[in-house]
């Protein structure tokens, strides 16, 4: 996934990776939308679920209703689910973004509940 995004030639071509990604991520049922935390900030819904395993690790479960976003959040599950607290702190999501060179064309208001992500998991 990061090969494919580094390497893809232009923006239109990383958007279509992203929006592909975010296939990936179905669509909680009503109950489980009711059962994920709802992060404000973002143009679209976004939600978010941390759940913490046995070994003291974490799995994390999004979606947002924009198919963009869904990419992002997919992308970000990828570098994020299975690491313990320590391993979230030095998570950025900037560099992150930075290094599979999306971050450019991100709007802030598309950042911005993303960004509240990278707090939550930074709480932990």
């Amino acid at each position: 996934m990061k090969e494919k995004l580094q390497q893809a030639k232009s923006w239109e071509d990383r958007y279509r990776l992203i929006i592909q990604y975010g296939k990936n991520l179905s669509r909680p049922t009503e109950e489980e939308l009711a059962d994920m935390q709802i992060i404000k900030g973002c143009e679209a819904g976004v939600w978010f679920k941390i759940i913490e395993k046995n070994d003291r690790t974490f799995i994390f479960q999004a979606y947002s209703e924009a198919r963009i976003i869904n990419g992002l959040l997919w992308i970000i599950l990828q570098e994020i689910n299975g690491k313990n607290a320590k391993q979230l702190q030095s998570f950025n999501l900037n560099n992150y973004f930075d290094e599979l060179h999306i971050t450019q064309k991100l709007s802030t208001t598309r950042l911005n509940g993303l960004k509240k992500i990278e707090e939550i998991i930074k709480t932990l």
